[in-house]
């Protein structure tokens, strides 16, 4: 994996944990991980983004105990054969939070509806 996998946000709420989690699950559900892709191994991924190999360890195990990737002690760690129905309800749950995100923050900036809507259509003009 050449280009950088994760990129973890240390001012985030959510601890490393759950970032790796958050980040592998969307790039799943979006296919850009396809079903047996091999992911960094754990002492890979730890050096790479500056964590113990704990954090990496936990963020694997959930994702092993939530079906999104499967774990071998000969090949390490692997993406999971996740239906397409997962996949779509995964993508659905990120947009529905993205959007939320976005209403938060347009809220504090005291942008209106109508302001939100002018810019979003803007931006999707192209689309």
């Amino acid at each position: 994996m050449s280009e950088r996998l994760l990129v973890l946000d240390p001012d985030a709420p959510e601890p490393p944990s759950e970032q790796i989690v958050a980040q592998l699950r969307l790039q799943i559900a979006a296919g850009h991980l396809p079903p047996a892709a091999g992911l960094p191994s754990v002492r890979q991924l730890a050096r790479d983004l500056g964590l113990a190999p704990n954090t990496v360890v936990r963020a694997y195990d959930e994702l092993a105990r939530q079906g999104w990737v499967v774990a071998s002690a000969r090949r390490g760690v692997a993406v999971a054969d996740v239906s397409a129905p997962v996949r779509q309800a995964e993508r659905r749950r990120q947009v529905e939070h993205a959007v939320t995100q976005l209403l938060v923050t347009a809220s504090r900036l005291g942008v209106s509806g109508v302001e939100l809507r002018g810019e979003l259509d803007r931006q999707l003009g192209g689309a």
